[in-house]
């Protein structure tokens, strides 16, 4: 069986502000997290932004388990 959620790399780019009186700004900080995607909403995604993939695959194995056995129940 496919699974329904799926766990998809953004990017994620983080702009510092400036303060007034300032004339230059910090360059934006360009990283990536990681989200999981729903499969039957044509991949919208859920919940937050993981920072760690191991954390967003951890979330993702207890969606699915949880979605399966449900699934079994009906």
């Amino acid at each position: 069986m496919e699974d329904i959620f799926v766990v998809k790399r953004c990017n994620k780019t983080i702009v510092k502000g400036r303060r007034a009186g300032e004339v230059s700004h910090q360059q934006p900080i360009a990283a990536v997290w990681y989200r999981i995607a729903d499969t039957r909403t044509g991949g919208g995604f859920i919940g937050d932004g993981y920072e760690r993939i191991e954390d967003a695959m951890r979330e993702c194995r207890r969606l699915n388990a949880a979605s399966s056995r449900s699934s079994r129940k009906v």
